[in-house]
């Protein structure tokens, strides 16, 4: 009988501990988001970049397709967590067609629908936002 409730017990710390440590929505997590965002924008995919974003852009073409298929390789990729269904992020990237560095800054957003980008452009307050969080770098830019 102790077998049968130290095995259930297990089971339940185990179902519990991988609940909440993960963030993921459909498969994605909120990290993933601004590597697509530097690969769409990269691709000239207006169509994954609506997909991306919290609210619909009407600059944007959501039936566009990529132009090439080029992905970016080495990035720096920093993440602030404000609470646990709003990130900031900050990707450092090697342009591959461009061969030079570049730089964006987003905020990230948990929604119904899964993790989005809450605007196009840069986030005009960005160093204001995460002043009082701690930097986690999860990716460096030659790793």
């Amino acid at each position: 009988m102790r077998k049968t409730w130290l095995a259930v017990g297990l089971t339940a710390v185990i179902i519990v501990a991988a609940a909440c440590g993960n963030n993921e929505i459909n498969g994605q997590g909120s990290s993933d988001i601004p590597v697509e965002w530097v690969n769409a924008h990269i691709q000239k995919d207006q169509g994954k970049m609506v997909e991306l974003l919290q609210k619909e852009q009407t600059a944007l073409d959501p039936e566009d397709e990529p132009d090439n298929s080029v992905v970016i390789e080495n990035y720096r990729l920093t993440e602030w967590k404000a609470n646990d269904e709003r990130y900031f992020y900050e990707i450092v990237y090697e342009h591959p067609e461009e061969k030079s560095t570049k730089t964006d800054r987003m905020e990230i957003v948990k929604t119904d629908s899964g993790w989005k980008r809450t605007q196009y452009g840069e986030v005009y307050n960005f160093d204001e936002l995460v002043a009082d969080l701690e930097p986690k770098i999860l990716k460096e830019l030659h790793e």
